[in-house]
This record gives structure tokens, sequence and C-alpha cells, in this order.
């Protein structure tokens, strides 16, 4: 099946991709539900589904630009959903939460402007993968412990921080890519 220039290919690692999607509203019913442990285990099966869906992706060499979609868009949603549900607890999060949506709903338009000229399908950067970590690992801390101000401020310094170098490092890669009709130096991409 052909949708938006691309092959949509089903394999394993497109399926945890997708079951991540599914997962995202069972997070928001059980942490909105005020069920913390069972929702730091969906949050955690979600992370540990998207380390399994790169490994498998690159080992087995079912890499495709199907893939290469779905993960971020898998990714995009769990982070602005997670961020939106805590910052209903948590007001330090309201500014994670705006850039959070920000980036991503700008990295969707560029994604969409860039398949719209038909270009090629990138994958994820190192940038964007040590953000997703940091993003996972300080969410579900503030999740599963209840932190003092100090720390949450911290946490939400620390995954805002990385969230902004990764933004700026997809725009720099959109504006090089949009100037030069070229693609930028190939890195690891995951798919």
């Amino acid at each position: 099946m052909q949708i938006l220039n691309v092959t949509w290919k089903w394999n394993v690692p497109n399926a945890l991709s997708v079951l991540r999607i599914l997962l995202v509203p069972v997070f928001l019913l059980l942490y909105l539900s005020r069920m913390d442990q069972w929702a730091f285990g969906v949050l955690v099966l979600s992370g540990v589904t998207d380390m399994l869906d790169g490994i498998i992706a690159r080992r087995f060499n079912q890499i495709t630009d199907c893939g290469k979609l779905l993960d971020p868009l898998s990714d995009k949603l769990t982070q602005v959903a997670v961020v939106i549900a805590l910052a209903t607890r948590y007001q330090e999060l309201l500014p994670l939460a705006v850039l959070c949506f920000v980036k991503e709903l700008c990295q969707a338009i560029g994604g969409a402007i860039m398949l719209k000229r038909q270009s090629a399908v990138r994958g994820s950067k190192w940038f964007g993968k040590v953000s997703t970590v940091v993003f996972y690992a300080s969410m579900s801390a503030l999740v599963l412990f209840d932190l003092s101000g100090l720390f949450r401020w911290l946490l939400v310094a620390l995954a805002g921080s990385c969230m902004l170098v990764a933004f700026v490092g997809y725009l720099r890669i959109f504006v090089e890519v949009s100037r030069e009709g070229k693609p930028v130096s190939s890195e690891t991409e995951k798919g």
C-alpha cells in the first residue's frame, strides 16, 4: 500500500511502533485515573518497544520508509500525551509541554513538506534519540515518584534542554535540505 509517497510495509519493528501508538490512550487513562504505577509500566513498555523496534530493524535489515515515519510519529504522540498529562498535576511542566507541542508540530509540518516534495524519508538522528531517552527517563521518574519541586524543575530543565537541542538540530537539517535540495550527510537511521 502506498500513502504519502511511502510504501507501507508491515514487519515486527513497524508493528512495535503501532503498538506504541495504541499505548498512548492506555497511558492517559491510567495516569489521569491516578493509577501511577500502571501508567509507569505502560511508559516503560513504550520505551522498551521503542528501543526494540530500532534494534530489530537494524539487526534484521528491516529498515523501511514506513518505519522511518511510524517510529517518530509514535514518539511524538507519546511525548506530547505524557507531558500534557503530567502538566495537569505539575505546573512546572507547562513550559515543557508548550516546547514539546511546538517542536513536534513543527517537525510534523516539516516532514509533511519534505514528503510532498518527494524528498527521501530520513530517520531519527543521534540528538533526537538522546532527547527521547532523556524524556522517557525524566517523565518516568515524575510518574513513579512524588518528587519535590526542585527535582521536578531539574528534570524539566534537563528534558527541555535536550528537546531544544533536538529541535534546533532537526530545524538545521530541514533548512539545509530545503536550500540545497540534496540530502544531508547520512547517519544511522532508525526504522
